[in-house]
């Protein structure tokens, strides 16, 4: 899953910080090179607990921060046509 951040700020420094996954759940965020904007991505394993979530991102710059609350869904994974349950085993 990609997140797009944008952050307009009056300096190229910008600091970035995400809250609020649950378990399981990994980030990672690359700045652009050419402006202070950024790609947020978001990785689920197999022991994510399926729910819903309120994480928050938190950027800053020139001493001033601003925060956004989102929704992440964390969803069971699809089965594949191949896969059965065996209750026996």
């Amino acid at each position: 899953m990609y997140v797009p951040v944008i952050i307009v700020a009056p300096t190229e420094t910008v600091t970035f910080a995400i809250s609020g996954l649950p378990p399981g759940v990994s980030e990672s965020y690359r700045e652009s090179e050419s402006n202070p904007s950024g790609q947020l991505t978001l990785t689920a394993n197999a022991s994510a607990p399926v729910g819903t979530y309120k994480p928050t991102i938190t950027v800053g710059t020139s001493g001033q921060t601003a925060s956004l609350v989102f929704t992440l869904v964390v969803a069971a994974p699809a089965r594949t046509a191949g896969s059965i349950d065996n209750p026996s085993d």
